[in-house]
């Protein structure tokens, strides 16, 4: 660790944090990479045509911003809550939220995700019965 700003390469992104199938996460900005202590920072790919799993961060908040691709979040009790998201769209998680994204059309669905938590909450968790 160094003082001072730091420079995350692509090739210096950890994929080595929670998981959750059918999407893959890399840290960037972590307690491991940066020795960041309230935030953490990652990029999220869910493949073309993929479902991501039913999941939530714990009592972590999380900002996304869709870099590229379309995808429908779904999310609430019974996953009742329904939206399409496209690049350049914002969301605002609040913590303990279940939720998953489906990647649309033909090309992956990436998006850069921050927590308000240093390490990455995932817990990943049976979905509704719809």
């Amino acid at each position: 660790m160094t003082n001072g700003i730091q420079i995350i390469h692509p090739d210096q992104r950890s994929a080595s944090t929670a998981q959750t199938s059918g999407m893959k996460r890399e840290a960037a900005i972590s307690p491991e990479l940066t020795g960041s202590q309230t935030i953490w920072v990652g990029l999220v790919t869910t493949p073309a045509g993929m479902d991501g799993g039913w999941h939530h961060h714990g009592d972590c908040e999380s900002a996304i911003y869709v870099v590229s691709g379309r995808a429908r979040f779904r999310w609430g009790k019974n996953g009742e809550h329904i939206a399409e998201v496209s690049a350049g769209d914002f969301l605002a998680v609040p913590p303990n939220e279940i939720h998953h994204e489906e990647a649309l059309g033909d090309e992956p669905f990436v998006m850069v995700v921050a927590r308000g938590c240093a390490n990455t909450i995932t817990v990943n968790v049976e979905g509704p019965q719809t």
